[in-house]
């Protein structure tokens, strides 16, 4: 299943033309929905150009690249309002609070997957935080109860323990 940390960074060619048009600089999660709903693109250098891709657009996730349908499926950044949207309402996921509806802290949400075919969450991984000790939890997005701007609250059944080789790849966030 695709993962946020194995995504973000991958070549992006359009099956179409078959040129590149960026990299995969963030995927945008719209919180109601619990999927991903847009791939955000980066071309150039620091000062290079973004773009935005609906998920609709995408043809395949690669091991190597991220295949979208055509370069007439992108949008310059300050022509897509939806996307531009999600992203000014910070509820993101990656370095977002994970909580139980009871109030437990979990920890910091790390990575998630997703499915390949609807782009739906499948499960987040939470890095450890003080009252869980030294293990990683997997929640799936099914117990995903609200995702907000100052944390993704979960029903308390959501955690399963798991080591942390079980989820390579998570980056803990700062």
């Amino acid at each position: 299943m695709p993962r946020y940390q194995r995504i973000k960074g991958l070549r992006v060619l359009t099956a179409k033309e078959g040129n590149e048009v960026g990299k995969v600089d963030d995927l945008v999660v719209d919180p109601d929905q619990k999927k991903v709903a847009w791939l955000r693109l980066h071309r150039g250098g620091v000062f290079g150009e973004r773009h935005w891709a609906p998920v609709a657009a995408v043809h395949s996730l690669g091991e190597d690249v991220v295949i979208i349908q055509s370069e007439a499926d992108l949008r310059a950044a300050p022509n897509s309002p939806e996307a531009e949207a999600l992203v000014s309402a910070k509820r993101g996921l990656i370095g977002n609070k994970a909580v139980t509806e009871q109030g437990e802290r979990l920890g910091e949400i790390g990575d998630y997957e997703f499915t390949p075919d609807t782009f739906a969450l499948a499960n987040l991984f939470v890095s450890p935080s003080m009252n869980v000790l030294g293990q990683f939890l997997t929640i799936p997005a099914a117990k995903v109860l609200t995702i907000g701007q100052d944390a993704v609250i979960v029903t308390a059944d959501a955690v399963r323990h798991g080591k942390a080789e079980a989820n390579p790849g998570i980056k803990i966030p700062a």
